[in-house]
């Protein structure tokens, strides 16, 4: 029988703050900072668990693995600890195997002799074992790495992850090869000189493509570093001049989330100032609307003004700030902490959303009575008894008369009077199968979905190869079970972002299944939608399976180029090398051309952008034109050496 050791504290002359707040001081995690936690059912047994590791005022590592009773009661796991990231720094949930079990990656400034970098394998019970790094290569500094994760960066259907450390030439990602060895790239990246970078990877412009967003210290401009690197869609990266961060900052936390609702993620940005910015910003904390750039002019800013006593220092790298729907009223609201140099106080402050048009937001009262003040933070949001409310977990100093005078690890519970609404399924789930010039697949996915105009929706996509029973996209929720869409993991967005159109490229031949849920901004899931299933066969193309079912070409589709079939090409557009057909069109527009597409733009004859596509190097495209007002447009398609103009009708 488990013995359950969580303590509510209601005894004694408690304050309000510390009556509400569930210490894990009794589960053996005191006096400890700049911690992490993950939070997932890494037991498989349908309730969250506890992974957590920071460090203790001592200089050492302190952590625990916490088991859930499925009440939100916890019980430290037995047995060696593997996870030990120490400070500052990142553990995250995926399934490098593709075994259908949650695996972590890791990695933390070290503090003691532990190992503060790796990859652990879940064998299904939530039982870890650190991987063999011939397998599974890591990269470090003498002191470790701050940031590390999972995503599928060249968009092949096998999971990447990396590793960045401090120095040049320490920031690698490691790309899944078909023969299932990784292989280190640090060319992206070799450049930078970073001392404790923070890493976000977030698909800023929705072209499917996941990017990266570093803030750091930059060694070699002796300088507080913010930026996004752009993604090419073949994992390279670039620094993108179209973002543009007001007075650049480090040492704190980003955090994103589709505040007004429009299908864009937009950033909070927290961490130290000054050096080369001459501006006294450690406190401040910015909110910077995603408009195609980060735009400061509709975006909150806490604590800028003298007489805004919102100024919060977190002073330490990551999980500091958390962008969620607290009270669930569809809205994203702010959780922030730190050290107010203005009160003279740690504080966690909630900030609900009052108007997401404009992002502007209102200081909550429980800021002060309900939630413990800290600083050298760490946040995560979870769901831990299972009633559709999020809760707070926090580490960190608390001080003051109304706090601890201590470190403290463990959560608030939420008490909102109403629970999260979880999303619908989403709907028209289609798959495109097309031939690229080199012989490869493109398998092109889209869904719908109306978000009613809330924020913070994402997409969770589940891809699973039918042929080996192996995932390429683990959800890491349940898919078709009493639980449908019931998220195994806690506190982050889908992966696919905010898209509802995704790309995949060169998967390798068999029979597939794939579906996908949507996320709210409680970051719960809703239902998956009803399972669909295609195949890829490279020697039976064209086999265009359009109807998501795969179903084979008949060999009359007008989205193969190939077939002679349904098109219309004018003289000029064949002497270009273009082709388009149907013209007239009304949903869908094929696009072939003699060299690879790098973007396709539809543009009204008012000079008004109708649609703009990034595309991935192909030499075929369909454009969707469903949303397209009927009229003529021009037809800009840009090649790699180029680009080809022609004139489109659209009706409805």
């Amino acid at each position: 029988m488990k013995q359950i050791f969580t303590t509510l504290a209601f005894f004694g002359a408690l304050s309000t703050t510390q009556a509400q707040f569930v210490d894990f001081l009794t589960l053996g995690l005191d006096d400890i900072q700049k911690g992490d936690f993950a939070v997932a059912d890494i037991d498989n047994d349908g309730d969250l668990d506890i992974i957590f590791s920071g460090e203790h005022s001592n200089g050492n590592e302190k952590g625990a693995v916490l088991i859930n009773d499925g009440d939100g009661n916890f019980t430290p796991q037995n047995g060696d600890r593997v996870i030990r990231m120490g400070k500052s720094g990142n553990i995250q949930f995926g399934d490098i195997d593709g075994d259908g079990d949650l695996d972590v990656i890791f990695a933390g400034w070290g503090v003691g002799d532990i190992t503060n970098v790796g990859i652990a394998l879940n064998d299904g019970s939530g039982v870890y074992t650190l991987a063999d790094e011939a397998e599974y290569p890591v990269n470090k500094s003498d002191r470790g790495a701050a940031s590390c994760g999972f995503a599928d960066f060249n968009l092949d259907g096998r999971l990447d992850y990396y590793f960045f450390a401090e120095g040049l030439e320490k920031c690698a990602i490691y790309f899944r090869q078909p023969d299932g060895a990784f292989e280190a790239s640090t060319t992206s990246f070799a450049s930078y000189d970073f001392n404790e970078p923070e890493v976000t990877v977030v698909d800023f412009d929705n072209d499917g493509y996941p990017d990266i967003f570093v803030t750091a210290w930059n060694n070699t401009e002796k300088d507080r570093f913010s930026a996004l690197f752009k993604n090419d869609g073949f994992g390279n990266f670039t620094e993108f001049a179209g973002v543009s961060i007001y007075k650049q900052k480090a040492n704190g936390t980003t955090s994103w989330g589709d505040v007004n609702g429009d299908g864009y993620l937009d950033l909070l940005l927290n961490g130290d100032g000054f050096a080369k910015t001459g501006e006294s910003s450690d406190g401040i904390v910015r909110l910077y609307k995603n408009d195609g750039g980060l735009s400061t002019s509709v975006g909150q800013t806490f604590g800028e003004s003298e007489s805004d006593d919102n100024w919060y220092r977190q002073n330490g790298v990551g999980n500091g700030s958390v962008i969620v729907d607290w009270d669930n009223d569809g809205n994203l609201d702010l959780i922030i902490g730190g050290w107010n140099d203005k009160r003279k106080k740690q504080e966690t402050a909630l900030f609900l959303c009052s108007d997401p048009s404009s992002f502007s937001f209102t200081r909550s009262n429980l800021s002060d009575v309900y939630f413990p003040g800290i600083s050298e933070q760490g946040f995560r949001v979870a769901d831990l008894n299972g009633d559709n409310k999020v809760d707070l977990l926090i580490c960190g100093y608390s001080g003051g008369a109304m706090d601890f005078n201590r470190r403290i690890v463990g959560y608030v519970p939420n008490q909102s009077p109403t629970a999260s609404v979880l999303p619908e399924a989403p709907t028209n789930l289609s798959i495109n199968i097309s031939k690229s010039e080199d012989g490869g697949v493109i398998a092109a996915f889209s869904w719908e979905h109306t978000a009613d105009g809330k924020g913070g929706v994402t997409y969770n996509l589940a891809l699973k190869s039918v042929t080996t029973g192996k995932w390429l996209y683990n959800p890491m929720a349940v898919v078709d079970e009493v639980n449908n869409g019931w998220r195994k993991v806690a506190g982050r967005m889908g992966n696919v972002f905010a898209n509802t159109k995704y790309e995949l490229y060169d998967l390798p031949e068999g029979e597939y299944e794939w579906t996908v849920q949507a996320i709210n901004g409680a970051y719960l899931g809703g239902a998956f939608a009803e399972t669909k299933t295609f195949t890829v066969s490279y020697s039976d193309m064209p086999g265009n399976p359009d109807d998501g079912n795969g179903n084979p070409d008949d060999g009359n589709n007008p989205s193969n180029p190939d077939d002679g079939k349904d098109s219309e090409t004018s003289a000029l557009a064949e002497t270009l090398g273009l082709k388009i057909y149907p013209n007239p069109v009304r949903k869908e527009l094929n696009i072939s051309v003699t060299g690879k597409i790098a973007q396709v733009e539809l543009v009204s004859l008012t000079g008004e952008k109708a649609l703009s596509r990034k595309v991935h190097g192909v030499t075929s495209y369909t454009l969707d034109m469903q949303n397209i007002a009927t009229g003529s447009y021009v037809l800009v398609v840009t090649l790699e050496n180029g680009a080809v103009v022609t004139q489109v009708i659209a009706k409805q």
